[in-house]
């Protein structure tokens, strides 16, 4: 056979396995996009099971490293919102090795630590986050950012972020900035200021109702009533606008001075069972029973809390309780 022969059927040869590859390229990309297109369907009729799997084989097809970025991101937040923070962070690591730069991934970690009450490791987050993010994404994680901050406690770093949004014009357009800058305005000075007027006139429906409630508080505020009374009904408004990390950092201050405050228990109790701390919020409870062993109110907390650690019995038991001497 002459050199020339055994050249065309090598060229030959190369030609079908590049073909073959890109055909099977092509399927790879064509399938992977199917099921990700079928999980999304899924995602968006709360079917989550078959999402989780439609969204799996999308990824492990691997034809395309974007197609299984988004993949892992709609697992991750399936898994986030069902409380499997574990198998979420999991997702996303694996989605950062497809995709360095992408914010999605980053935010939603933030979100998990900020959920777990790991404020620092959420706080970088959300930094690495506005590194890759555009505008409209960047304005949403410095809200994160934000409220993280009120979490924390760290107040004056909180109104920066805030305050910084304001005076950037998307910003001052933007409801939620507009409330949380008017509310640490409120936290300081409790006054029904131009800022939450301003938010109140929103389209939120959420927002109008905590707004509501504040200026409510506002009307039957007493400035002549002893400070701890004061803090325990300011802590008692924040749990009811959802607002617990604020009503935390003001009932800790009446608890410090007063131990025996028997209302003050109770609505630290409400604030951490709202963050989520279930511990936390048994041990309130359960100092707020010692000095109160037959109130309704905190029997129905305590059976609660019980019902959400998975207590059975005691929940059972607490309800009963209640039952009884509501």
């Amino acid at each position: 056979m002459s050199i020339n022969k055994k050249r065309t059927k090598t060229l030959i040869a190369i030609l079908i396995i590049f073909l073959f590859l890109t055909l099977f390229y092509k399927w790879q990309l064509a399938t992977s996009k199917y099921y990700l297109d079928r999980g999304d369907n899924n995602y968006n009729t709360e079917d989550y099971k078959q999402a989780l799997k439609d969204y799996k084989y999308a990824a492990a097809i691997d034809g395309n490293r974007n197609i299984v970025y988004t993949a892992k991101i709609k697992r991750a937040e399936i898994f986030f919102a069902s409380g499997m923070f574990d198998e979420a962070k999991k997702e996303l690591f694996e989605a950062i090795k497809e995709n360095k730069i992408g914010s999605e991934a980053y935010e939603l970690l933030g979100d998990i630590n900020y959920t777990e009450r790991k404020f620092n490791l959420a706080a970088d987050y959300y930094d690495q986050a506005l590194e890759f993010s555009g505008s409209d994404i960047d304005k949403n994680i410095k809200i994160k950012k934000g409220k993280n901050f009120i979490a924390q406690n760290r107040m004056d770093l909180a109104e920066d972020i805030f305050s910084e949004l304001y005076s950037e014009n998307n910003g001052a357009k933007n409801s939620e900035v507009l409330y949380y800058l008017a509310l640490l305005d409120f936290n300081k000075n409790i006054f029904f200021n131009d800022l939450l007027k301003e938010a109140g006139d929103s389209d939120s429906k959420i927002l109008k109702n905590r707004i509501r409630k504040i200026e409510n508080f506002i009307s039957e505020y007493d400035e002549n009533k002893n400070s701890d009374y004061n803090n325990v009904k300011i802590a008692d408004l924040y749990n009811k606008i959802n607002e617990p990390y604020l009503a935390v950092n003001r009932i800790s201050a009446v608890l410090e001075n007063n131990q025996s405050y028997r209302d003050a228990w109770i609505i630290s109790g409400e604030a951490n069972f709202i963050i989520g701390d279930y511990e936390k919020a048994l041990e309130d409870f359960q100092k707020a029973l010692a000095f109160d062993g037959h109130n309704p109110e905190i029997c129905f907390w305590l059976g609660s809390v019980y019902e959400k650690t998975g207590d059975v019995q005691k929940s059972k038991e607490f309800f009963e309780k209640y039952e009884l001497l509501k």
